[in-house]
């Protein structure tokens, strides 16, 4: 039987070095005050859909969405190691005009077509590829039929609509994910579609229970 997969895939919440313009990388920071509030509105968002199940990379800023998430729907989050964000090595805690003046030409780069990029003391872009390919085949095979939620990084959804559109990385500085965005990807019958990128419409949405600041 022909069963279309929903792939809710989520970009985690705020944190205050995605305000500053910090890399982390595999620095395990968690949200910010900001970032809960966006996490609360994702939750809401999809309080109402049919989800199954609910992957995340085991990073804390990841996880906190995840669990946000989670939590209407009852669902204890599955972590998945190959969902964390791209190890950046010597990068990790800078700020851009640090790595600028330290690396001019990986950070040329970088902000052009990263997709041969090897980060120093980290990974390459192509090994991330190659771990956000094997979640995303995994998520899929294991979720036919249903609707499931994946909480990551910027890199790695990047990483995976690319995948999902069947063109190469070199596509990745024209897309946009924002912190706490819904992209969705449809599986039918092997081929996946892109129905939405960056979807951040429940973040203008005011919780009955916030406070004025």
């Amino acid at each position: 039987m022909n069963m279309t997969t929903t792939l809710l895939l989520v970009r985690h919440a705020q944190t205050a070095s995605n305000v500053s313009g910090r890399y982390m990388g595999w620095i395990d920071e968690d949200l910010s005050a900001e970032g809960v509030s966006q996490a609360e509105r994702l939750a809401w968002r999809l309080s109402r859909r049919p989800i199954s199940t609910i992957f995340s990379s085991p990073l804390k800023r990841a996880l906190s969405t995840a669990r946000a998430t989670a939590l209407p729907h009852g669902l204890t989050v599955q972590v998945m190691p190959e969902l964390g964000e791209i190890r950046m090595g010597q990068w990790e805690g800078l700020f851009a005009a640090d790595i600028q003046a330290r690396f001019p030409a990986l950070w040329k780069t970088w902000r052009t077509d990263p997709s041969t990029i090897e980060m120093p003391g980290g990974e390459s872009l192509s090994q991330v590829a190659e771990r956000a390919d094997i979640a995303f085949h995994r998520i899929l095979e294991q979720s036919q039929g249903r609707q499931v939620v994946a909480v990551t990084h910027d890199v790695i959804a990047r990483i995976i609509v690319a995948r999902s559109l069947n063109v190469s990385t070199s596509i990745y500085r024209r897309l946009e994910v924002a912190n706490a965005s819904l992209t969705t990807i449809e599986s039918f019958n092997g081929a996946c579609r892109l129905r939405s990128l960056n979807d951040t419409a429940h973040l203008q949405h005011k919780l009955a229970d916030d406070h004025e600041t």
